[in-house]
């Protein structure tokens, strides 16, 4: 579920690219909400190795996105089994 929720963020943001240049930034921040933590991270570690860029770069972004959408499903699925044990049940 996590790798299906991070691919439609990345079809929504590489795909669709909704809002022109200045919206990308912001669908980007919501749709990779590992963009937030991961940036700086990056930051930080291209500052210290220069050559590292384009890991430095992707690698914190999605591992952290795919951690949140991986807790996010988790969520809901026990969340979705909870409310069906309770009703149907």
């Amino acid at each position: 579920m996590a790798l299906f929720l991070m691919g439609v963020a990345a079809f929504v943001i590489f795909a669709i690219r909704p809002g022109g240049f200045e919206g990308q930034v912001g669908w980007f921040i919501c749709l990779f909400p590992g963009a937030v933590v991961g940036l700086p991270l990056s930051e930080r570690a291209y500052q210290t190795i220069r050559s590292l860029e384009p890991i430095a770069l992707w690698a914190p972004t999605l591992g952290i996105s795919f951690l949140w959408y991986f807790v996010a499903s988790y969520v809901v699925i026990k969340c979705w089994r909870f409310v069906s044990r309770v009703l149907f049940n």
